[in-house]
């Protein structure tokens, strides 16, 4: 890829960066701005597709929990009901 600043050194794209390699190991280094920006979108995409299919996740298990909630409220109502109409007939 050619760069359209001549001299990096000039440039005010040309920034520091704290960068952080696979073992975490980190360290000052001085790049473009451009070219981090593109090396970092796909860590981002990522990071950002992981975390969607955890609120996915999340999202199916509360609506089976709400669903299990409804279903043992109804059945504990019509228990009620039942005892109710029971002690009716008893006295």
């Amino acid at each position: 890829m050619k760069c359209i600043c001549k001299k990096c050194d000039d440039c005010k794209l040309y920034l520091s960066w704290i960068l952080t390699n696979d073992k975490g190991e980190q360290k000052v280094d001085s790049r473009c701005a451009i070219i981090q920006v593109a090396e970092e979108l796909p860590r981002l995409r990522g990071a950002v597709d992981g975390l969607q299919g955890g609120v996915n996740e999340s999202r199916n298990r509360s609506m089976e929990t709400k669903e299990s909630v409804e279903n043992r409220t109804v059945q504990f109502v019509d228990t009620l009901r039942a005892i109710a109409e029971n002690v009716k007939r008893i006295n």
